[in-house]
């Protein structure tokens, strides 16, 4: 993060640590109920001086880095969790931040009071900083953070993914030709990518998949209690190659497990051929 981003966020909220004004320490007060990770109005006089709700909590967080200095009064190491707040909560931030202009907010991890800054202006950035002398519990708490961020912005990517997926599938006609975004596998066409969580191209891939499969269904017969496809190319009905060959052994799969007795052929109702499992019997 910028230099100035970190100047603005610290010139924002000050005394970090503690409360500036010789009252109680938050930290010695217990928080009675669970609450989110989060940001919170120090309130006077009610329960435990916070608010019940958080004015945003760290899945609403979009960024966050972790820096340290020396306080030069005592010498003691300060561990900094600096970042921005989703756009769609920038303005909340700001609100909230004028709301408490002279007044202090409260950091809130594992229901314990982090820090609890003095605000000293509207903070339109959406920037905030996070303070601790604790070292362990700020790489825990960043760690978490960064989990949180990652798991937010893959959920994002696989909703709009599939969202996408829908449309594509919608727009596909019996003379579309199907072809995957790269060359047909199993991972082509797997749940995520289990380096990093993500979908990527997967949801377009398993739904023109879907489809491809479909439409070879219908040229399928029945041999000797054996699944034949009645094709020589995927042009023949219209998908890419390297998709019809994955579907062929696809094919030839099924024929082994109906030989192993674990699936059976049935006819479906709009007249193709299908596997579905056999009941298989109880061990005693």
């Amino acid at each position: 993060m910028k230099a100035f981003s970190l100047l603005v966020a610290l010139m924002a909220l000050s005394s970090l640590g503690g409360n500036g004004n010789g009252s109680m320490n938050l930290r010695e007060k217990a928080i009675d109920t669970d609450r989110p990770n989060g940001w919170y109005y120090v309130t006077s006089g009610k329960q435990d001086s916070l608010s019940a709700e958080p004015i945003v909590s760290t899945k609403e967080f979009a960024a966050v880095e972790l820096d340290s200095f020396q306080n030069e009064q005592n010498k003691e190491m300060v561990y900094l969790i600096v970042g921005r707040v989703k756009d769609s909560s920038v303005k909340t931030w700001a609100d909230a931040t004028e709301q408490s202009i002279g007044k202090h907010i409260g950091f809130v991890y594992r229901n314990k009071v982090i820090c609890y800054p003095r605000v000293n202006a509207r903070i339109e950035s959406g920037n905030f900083s996070i303070s601790s002398t604790e070292a362990a519990e700020m790489k825990a708490l960043y760690k978490e953070i960064q989990e949180e961020i990652l798991n937010a912005e893959i959920n994002r990517e696989h909703n709009q993914a599939w969202e996408d997926a829908r449309k594509v599938r919608e727009s596909i006609t019996d003379s579309t030709f199907l072809k995957t975004k790269r060359p047909m596998s199993d991972d082509a066409i797997g749940p995520y990518n289990y380096q990093t969580g993500f979908l990527e191209d997967r949801a377009y891939n398993r739904t023109v998949y879907v489809i491809a499969i479909d439409r070879a269904k219908k040229h399928l017969s029945v041999k000797n209690n054996q699944l034949v496809l009645n094709l020589k190319s995927g042009a023949e009905i219209n998908i890419a190659e390297d998709m019809y060959q994955y579907i062929t052994r696809l094919f030839v799969d099924w024929n082994k497990w109906v030989k192993e007795g674990k699936f059976k052929i049935i006819k479906t109702e709009e007249g193709y051929y299908d596997i579905e499992p056999t009941p298989q019997k109880k061990k005693n």
